[in-house]
């Protein structure tokens, strides 16, 4: 039996999992750590802490287990922020994260012990247009981000070695790396100043901060406001905040906002990642138009007209500049796996420079142009059987390439799901309940199919095209090419839901991330009409009597669907619930419930009468917190995708 169970702290207490910790100070002693800390945990990271259903919010407890695996969840990854609106944030995230359904350094130049080059080169996989491809991670954690001194001679880096992702530096040449940022808050993509006399880096939940390179106290120079990056001149930083990107004086003052892009920055997915061109005068960012996917953009610092570097509406990531200003290295993965990738800004084909399994991120081209760092993290994706009644997990499938959202047939005997072809191309799969026979049901070159669903009587598949155009479509499954049902892009039409008869279609009218009202498309008449509420993620229960949702106060709701009316299920919370599937006598909802700013879900359920509500465990972990997605069978086993990985490793290389 395959228990893919949350990784464990320690096992000394395998025994008590179930114990409760029943206040603030029982948790924070468990931990370790001061009640404050453990607050901030649970307000900014998700630390799995319950409050008593209909009492006061004070009325705490949470269970050892939980907080083993939610501690072991806490990576080198930047997690979603926390917006200083909390509830307007919350809104936008609710959007976002369903949006993005649609995906460090360490040691610099000469090491002591240096593996064979050929041994080094085929483990990694990497080897196109670089070469001297040497493994620079070689002592303890997973690293990112890495930032060369202005004289070469060091590097700093994020690390998880001492527990939460912070900023350490390494000289290149010998010597072991040192911590010089502290706390319980991660640090992310640090910067090196061009006087060398500071860093500057992001925390997680925003704010950009200021260290010595040898340490010292950090300050606070920008309250709300991350992934910044230095001009070459040391006299500005530009930094993303809300959607928008600002530029400010180097520590922080009069920041002013750059004019709109084409359109809004994604947040909680969409890290743009802004970066000064050497000559100050241009910003390169990544802006995300479907959720992960989007492309690369230029955007002059003065404000003027932006301009579009690449048209592959692919998945991304923060980009580097060559010295010369004439060309961006970038990770995309327009070739399958997310490599990088040489762009040209005056024209002409994308240059691949690194191929091979992982996905290559971080990139940094060094001063004089001959030296490229980067992080490559190799990941593998598992679709799960969680059967709620026996407590038991198993793996169905597991493959090296992506695979989200799978969807249960009515009668519970198949699985639709998302994943990739071998063109690296997000496509269309269906496969039996038991993860046999997986089978390809669209597959057309150039094409990007997300989210399906059943009809009714698991004759028709419903989902969203991205590429290449955006609409939500209908495919038979007994042959026969789709056919759209209506224009829709998954951002402004979120998350439609296809009533089971198969004639009408409830959506989230969404604008700028901010949910308006909930909507009624008739197929037949293709004809738009207002519901009586206003709902994200709808969800037909199995005989189409009742639809559920979340409220834009995180409550769960039902509503009748004959009559709009509607009422909570649960109270107000903090933490969004998130996938709602029905079980199978259609008496219980099921939802996820974030714990974890990283990768772990409660799995949880409410009895749609009595409103008595059940924790069934965490599960996970997903490949980042708003990418969690299940499905309920008629049988009540829970179906969802998981995503391992291996520690960020950092790698150098020569240019050619």
């Amino acid at each position: 039996m395959d228990t893919d169970q949350p990784p464990r702290r320690s096992t000394k207490e395998d025994a008590q999992t179930a114990e409760r910790l029943d206040s603030w100070k029982e948790i924070a002693a468990y931990l370790k750590r001061s009640v404050r800390t453990v607050h901030r945990w649970e307000k900014e990271e998700g630390l799995p802490v319950h409050r008593q259903l209909h009492k006061d919010l004070g009325s705490v407890f949470a269970y050892k287990g939980e907080l083993d695996a939610w501690f072991n969840g806490r990576s080198v990854h930047a997690g979603p922020r926390a917006a200083t609106n909390a509830g307007a944030s919350a809104i936008r995230f609710r959007v976002i994260a369903a949006v993005t359904l649609v995906a460090t350094i360490a040691l610099i130049g000469a090491v002591a012990v240096l593996l064979p080059l050929r041994s080094r080169a085929a483990k990694s996989g990497l080897a196109a247009q670089v070469t001297n491809l040497e493994l620079m991670s070689t002592f303890a954690g997973s690293h990112r981000w890495p930032a060369l001194s202005p004289d070469g001679g060091m590097v700093a880096f994020v690390s998880d070695a001492g527990g939460t992702p912070q900023v350490w530096i390494k000289n290149r040449s010998n010597g072991d790396p040192i911590q010089i940022t502290f706390g319980d808050v991660p640090a992310v993509r640090p910067r090196w100043s061009a006087q060398g006399d500071r860093i500057i880096y992001s925390r997680h939940g925003g704010g950009i901060w200021s260290v010595p390179p040898l340490g010292g106290v950090p300050r606070e120079i920008v309250k709300d406001g991350l992934n910044a990056d230095l001009s070459p001149d040391g006299r500005q930083i530009v930094f993303e905040r809300a959607g928008q990107l600002f530029i400010a004086g180097a520590d922080g003052l009069e920041p002013r906002q750059l004019p709109h892009p084409p359109f809004q920055l994604i947040e909680h997915y969409g890290d743009s990642w802004p970066t000064f061109s050497p000559d100050g005068r241009s910003i390169a960012l990544f802006l995300g138009e479907q959720g992960r996917y989007g492309d690369y953009w230029v955007v002059p610092s003065d404000g003027n007209e932006p301009r579009r570097v690449t048209a592959d509406l692919q998945e991304g990531g923060a980009p580097a500049w060559t010295p010369d200003g004439q060309s961006l290295v970038v990770p995309s993965a327009r070739s399958g796996s997310v490599n990088l990738w040489r762009v040209p800004l005056a024209g002409g084909e994308p240059e691949a420079l690194t191929t091979g399994p992982g996905e290559d991120l971080d990139p940094l081209v060094s001063a004089d142009g001959r030296t490229l760092l980067f992080a490559n993290v190799k990941r593998t994706w598992a679709v799960m059987l969680h059967n709620v009644h026996s407590g038991t997990r198993r793996t169905l499938l597991e493959k090296r390439t992506p695979l989200a959202f799978p969807r249960y047939s009515p009668d519970g005997r198949r699985i639709a799901l998302a994943g990739r072809n071998p063109r690296g191309e997000m496509h269309l799969f269906i496969m039996q309940a038991d993860g046999s026979k997986l089978t390809a049901v669209t597959d057309g070159a150039g094409e990007l199919n997300i989210m399906p669903q059943w009809s009714g009587d698991g004759e028709t598949l419903y989902f969203y095209q991205v590429r290449p155009s955006q609409t939500f479509r209908q495919l038979p499954l007994a042959g026969g090419a789709s056919r759209e049902i209506a224009a829709w892009t998954f951002g402004r039409q979120f998350q439609a839901a296809v009533e089971p008869g198969g004639r009408a279609v409830v959506y989230s009218a969404v604008e700028r991330g901010d949910l308006r009202e909930s909507r009624v498309h008739d197929v037949k008449t293709g004809s738009d009409s207002a519901l009586p509420f206003a709902l994200y993620e709808h969800r037909f229960s199995r005989d189409g009597r009742l639809i559920a949702g979340e409220s834009r106060d995180h409550e769960v709701v039902v509503c009748e669907n004959e009559n709009g009316h509607c009422r909570a299920l649960i109270p107000k919370h903090v933490r969004a619930p998130t996938a709602l599937a029905w079980s199978g006598d259609d008496r219980r909802l099921f939802f996820l419930r974030h714990t974890s700013a990283r990768v772990w879900g409660e799995l949880t359920s409410v009895d749609v009468d009595a409103g008595t509500v059940k924790v069934h465990g965490l599960v996970g972990p997903f490949e980042r917190d708003y990418q969690m997605f299940m499905d309920a069978s008629p049988r009540d086993e829970i179906v969802y995708t998981i995503c391992r990985e291996t520690p960020h490793e950092l790698w150098v290389a020569k240019l050619r």
